[in-house]
């Protein structure tokens, strides 16, 4: 029972500290015209491609007018990286998918509640929450310490979301151009 009662409130504390966040659910159109979209691209690959790795300190390069070298930056990679595996173990059970908003989503189906406990899902709805709170910190961080417009923040997100998807496994989920849930 203490389990329970620690879980619930480790997800209190992370919902709590969410609460001065902009919500990661927001769907922008990616608007590239105040932003240098190839960069942005090369950027994102070379950050996800990271995270992929599992590399927590990586030599990201530069790309002019695209800053990630700051601290909170840094840290969101890192935190991603070290949770990479768990992520990754998240979408193999095909009850998670990719979100075009560039954020992950649970399914959340009657066959994923008879295929799990209440702790299993607890701790999903924590990785879900964590990854989607660095993902988001990292895009409105680099749209921010890069000085571009706020209408930047929808490229920003679509990048990351572009530079994702080749990297899933096979049968991995994600959100199609229509808002179909579809697998790699």
């Amino acid at each position: 029972m203490k389990i329970k009662h620690a879980v619930s409130l480790c997800v209190l504390l992370v919902i709590a500290g969410c609460a001065s966040v902009t919500s990661p659910f927001i769907k922008l159109r990616p608007d590239f015209s105040q932003a240098p979209e190839e960069e942005l691209r090369a950027a994102a690959r070379a950050v996800e491609q990271a995270v992929a790795r599992g590399d927590r300190d990586p030599d990201l390069g530069s790309f002019p007018g695209v800053v990630l070298d700051t601290p909170e930056i840094r840290q969101a990679i890192r935190a991603r990286a070290a949770r990479s595996e768990l992520v990754s173990n998240l979408l193999d059970t095909g009850f998670a998918y990719e979100q075009r908003n560039g954020t992950i989503k649970m399914i959340n189906s009657r066959a994923y509640k008879q295929s799990s406990n209440a702790r299993e899902r607890d701790q999903n709805a924590l990785v879900v929450m964590s990854e989607n709170q660095n993902r988001w910190a990292l895009y409105e961080g680099i749209r921010k310490e890069s000085e571009w417009a706020p209408g930047t923040l929808g490229a920003v997100q679509h990048s990351f979301y572009e530079a994702r998807i080749p990297l899933l496994a096979p049968g991995h989920h994600y959100e199609d151009e229509h808002g179909n849930i579809v697998a790699r």
